[in-house]
């Protein structure tokens, strides 16, 4: 058993790591900032689990909001996946979508961040391709940047990390680096 919880023959649930808690504190070094007029919810997947992405952050229009970057002593060292709804959404929305209704797993983005066995946290954002597959249109969407708002962080080459107007500064989307200490938002704009 490499993960979540199992259940043995006498419905007793067990979990692979007895001294690990069910949760943990996340890194506290992304956050999502909403410049926009309506809410934006991003979904955090169930790791280990289902994948399900039934997580919610949800940013207020104006305000900012944590995302659950998980450190690297985390069940196994995993990561974590967001997959960010469009203007106007909820915690309702971190749901499986389907390609008639592009919400949770369906949702104009992903964000993923991680903590690397070197200390240093990975973030990045792209745009969903179940999404863009579909038809979707990624420039009817709003912009993201990520923004380094503490320490110094380390962005790809031509210095910035964002997708707007439909194109990413990084072809496939780009991801940012936070040594220690260093913070960034992941703006929406």
């Amino acid at each position: 058993m490499n993960g979540g919880l199992y259940a043995d023959s006498n419905g007793k649930l067990s979990k692979p790591f007895p001294d690990q808690p069910f949760c943990k504190q996340g890194m506290m070094n992304a956050f999502v900032k909403n410049t926009l007029g309506q809410s934006v919810s991003a979904c955090q997947t169930v790791y280990p689990g289902n994948e399900a992405m039934i997580i919610p952050t949800v940013a207020q229009p104006g305000g900012t909001a944590p995302l659950n970057v998980v450190p690297s002593s985390y069940w196994l060292g995993t990561s974590s996946q967001f997959y960010v709804n469009k203007a106007g959404s909820s915690a309702d929305q971190c749901i499986w979508g389907t390609e008639s209704e592009p919400v949770g797993n369906w949702g104009p983005y992903i964000f993923g961040g991680g903590q690397g066995k070197d200390g240093n946290t990975y973030i990045s954002v792209q745009y969903n391709p179940l999404y863009t597959a579909q038809g979707y249109s990624t420039s009817d969407v709003y912009n993201v940047r990520i923004d380094c708002v503490q320490g110094n962080c380390n962005f790809p080459s031509g210095g910035q990390c964002k997708c707007e107007k439909g194109k990413c500064s990084v072809d496939n989307g780009c991801t940012v680096t936070l040594p220690q200490g260093a913070v960034a938002n992941f703006v929406l704009y």
